[in-house]
């Protein structure tokens, strides 16, 4: 090795970290973003157009309410997931360049669409979350809870397959190789993943560390490391190198987003007295 291919092999080696810090940073906005738009546009913007229901504090985890059980509210939450993640993604789809703001908007649609439809299959399974509380009361029991976990995993796999061709598609206009996908999943799925469970060990209810922070970080967004099985082999020609290094605006950004989401709204915001 001549010491110019030296050179740029340390330079592409010393670039990995910064690759690497600014795909997690990128995750921690969407899942955040995502998280939100869950609890505030769905289930808080519900609370204000329903009688007798009162929102009461937002964690990160629930949008905790006083007055009636109402079913609307309770599906608000995954609705406004799978809206915000099919119009996300057709947005996407429309792009013709791939960098750091088109990959946050996959990103945000993937985990939109996999919160939105894997809630169905959380809630049969568990018996426990939003989908079974819109089928509180409804029987048999057991056949509703079988339908919503037929329904979810249904959507769940459809959702995925739609999140890992758009991307596959945008990457090879883009000239990035298909073998980079996972360099992209991996970090986002770690890193966002965390975020979710951290805001939720902030939580005053420590079960919810585990049945909303674990599950629905780790668990719920498990098909972001499935992404490349769903793909086809890199297009001809690909460099399979990320177009971004160091980004310091995401870096920083997702600092401040990371410790507003964990510290301020981890503990509660109290919304009505």
């Amino acid at each position: 090795m001549d010491a110019m291919t030296r050179s740029k092999g340390g330079r592409r080696f010393a670039a990995v970290p910064w690759r690497l810090a600014t795909t997690a940073s990128i995750a921690i906005v969407a899942y955040a973003a995502m998280d939100m738009c869950h609890e505030v546009l769905g289930h808080g913007v519900a609370t204000l157009l329903v009688v007798d229901v009162t929102p009461v504090s937002l964690t990160t985890v629930a949008l905790n309410s006083s007055g009636a059980i109402s079913r609307w509210v309770a599906l608000a939450g995954p609705l406004a997931n799978v809206v915000l993640g099919v119009l996300a993604i057709a947005w996407f789809r429309r792009l013709t360049t791939f960098g750091t703001g088109a990959f946050f908007l996959w990103l945000f649609a993937t985990v939109n669409l996999l919160n939105g439809t894997g809630y169905p299959m959380y809630s049969g399974m568990l018996d426990f979350g939003d989908m079974a509380v819109v089928i509180g009361g409804w029987e048999p029991r057991v056949v509703w809870r079988v339908g919503l976990a037929i329904l979810g995993a249904a959507g769940y796999y459809l959702s995925l397959r739609i999140a890992s061709v758009s991307l596959a598609l945008r990457l090879d206009v883009g000239g990035m190789a298909r073998e980079a996908i996972p360099r992209l999943t991996w970090p986002s799925y770690v890193a966002g993943s965390l975020l979710l469970v951290a805001g939720a060990a902030m939580n005053p209810i420590p079960s919810l560390v585990l049945l909303a922070g674990v599950s629905g970080g780790f668990g719920c967004m498990l098909g972001l490391l499935f992404v490349p099985a769903l793909t086809d082999p890199a297009a001809v020609g690909a460099t399979g190198e990320e177009p971004w290094g160091a980004s310091w605006p995401w870096i920083i950004g997702a600092v401040v987003v990371a410790a507003a989401f964990v510290f301020g709204i981890g503990p509660g915001i109290a919304l009505h007295a």
